[in-house]
């Protein structure tokens, strides 16, 4: 088997559609809405920023590092909202099991669920692929956790999650194309303190196994 580097998907005011939760905002990028998210970028100067290898070596290495992303330049306390961003197309072959790899890293300020799908690129459908459209937990998504308990160090924003996965199609009998859909539902917490800033960020690289 060989892996073929496919795209490295980094959240970018360019890609990443937001609404008021995370199945509206795939609603929406999967029907054409225009990327509407605000770049908020390293708002309190202390969150841990996603960035490349200074001597990245790959395929990827000309992607841009992630921005800091919410729905609008100055977050509500309290407030949850949705994300989503699709890959590029990518054509399956017939008769053989098509198989990934997908590495996610991400970023929350506060709390993050993240799940990967993967979409008819035409119908707009779920594929079935093993090990996807699996909701990924970040801390509890309850505004009022920044009260108690996540209310000393370290903060659940403090943490960089990083997931890998395979992920394999059944046996394709037709030609079909897929996306792949990124989407995350963000929990910005009441918290006690003067300053309230709410973010996310990611990276996810894709990459397609064959036959060599």
């Amino acid at each position: 088997m060989a892996s073929i580097p496919i795209q490295r998907l980094t959240s970018s005011t360019s890609n990443v559609v937001a609404a008021g939760s995370k199945a509206a905002a795939v609603t929406a990028l999967l029907g054409g809405a225009a990327p509407n998210s605000v770049n908020v970028g390293n708002a309190p100067l202390i969150w841990p920023q996603l960035a490349k290898f200074d001597n990245d070596n790959t395929t990827f290495a000309g992607a841009a590092n992630p921005q800091f992303l919410w729905s609008k330049p100055v977050p509500i306390p309290g407030e949850i909202q949705g994300f989503a961003a699709s890959s590029v197309t990518i054509p399956l072959s017939v008769g053989v099991l098509n198989s990934f790899v997908i590495a996610l890293t991400v970023f929350a300020d506060n709390a993050v669920t993240a799940n990967i799908q993967a979409i008819d690129a035409l119908g707009l459908t779920i594929v079935p692929f093993t090990n996807l459209n699996v909701d990924l937990m970040a801390g509890s998504l309850n505004p009022l956790s920044g009260i108690s308990p996540d209310n000393k160090n370290p903060y659940n924003w403090q943490n960089v999650r990083f997931y890998s996965v395979p992920a394999t199609s059944g046996l394709i009998s037709v030609a079909l194309d897929v996306k792949f859909i990124f989407s995350f539902e963000v929990a910005n917490y009441v918290n006690n303190g003067a300053i309230n800033t709410a973010g996310l960020a990611f990276a996810a690289d894709i990459y397609q196994s064959t036959l060599l």
